[in-house]
């Protein structure tokens, strides 16, 4: 890679949910890059919530040299999500300097898992003939990530998936 190129991301922030109180990570890497951090809603994240690591680099062979891959990584917690009111979801970014100058990665969105507990609609119990066949109608509870619906015949796992295509996985 010639020494005058902007940051390219290797691995850029991915969406992410939070469960019950478990902080997730998100993470960054760039190449050539003299530094590299994280920007949350728009605030620059403190230096001492970051985890540097610098690599060396795969064409020369130098640490800390001007093609240097830095990587970065930081914990989210439910605390920081709950605690932000803007107009769109809790989002970081990762930003990223050479020489020429800085390069942005992707918006990744950080949300809180949860699922109800009651159905929308549960499946009826119904009477069919042997070998005959039944229709199970159900809505799982509301959740965030969506919930899929997942039923079992005869140690058989069918899957339903949001865009109402079927799935058999075999489970004997």
């Amino acid at each position: 890679m010639p020494l005058g190129t902007l940051p390219r991301f290797q691995v850029e922030p991915e969406d992410s949910y939070i469960v019950k109180s478990n902080p997730i990570k998100l993470r960054c890497k760039a190449m050539p890059a003299m530094q590299i951090f994280f920007k949350c809603n728009g605030d620059w994240v403190h230096q001492k919530e970051h985890v540097l690591e610098e690599h060396v680099d795969e064409y020369t062979g130098e640490l800390e040299g001007r093609l240097s891959v830095r990587e970065v990584l930081i914990n989210v917690s439910r605390q920081q999500v709950e605690d932000f009111h803007g107009p769109e979801d809790y989002w970081c970014l990762c930003v990223a300097w050479s020489q020429q100058g800085t390069t942005k990665s992707r918006k990744a969105t950080v949300r809180i898992a949860y699922l109800r507990k009651n159905f929308e609609q549960d499946p009826q119990a119904k009477e069919v003939p042997l070998e005959g066949k039944i229709i199970l109608h159900c809505r799982p509870p509301e959740g965030v990530p969506s919930a899929k619906h997942v039923f079992f015949r005869k140690r058989v796992l069918k899957i339903q998936d949001p865009l109402r295509k079927k799935k058999l996985v075999n489970l004997g």
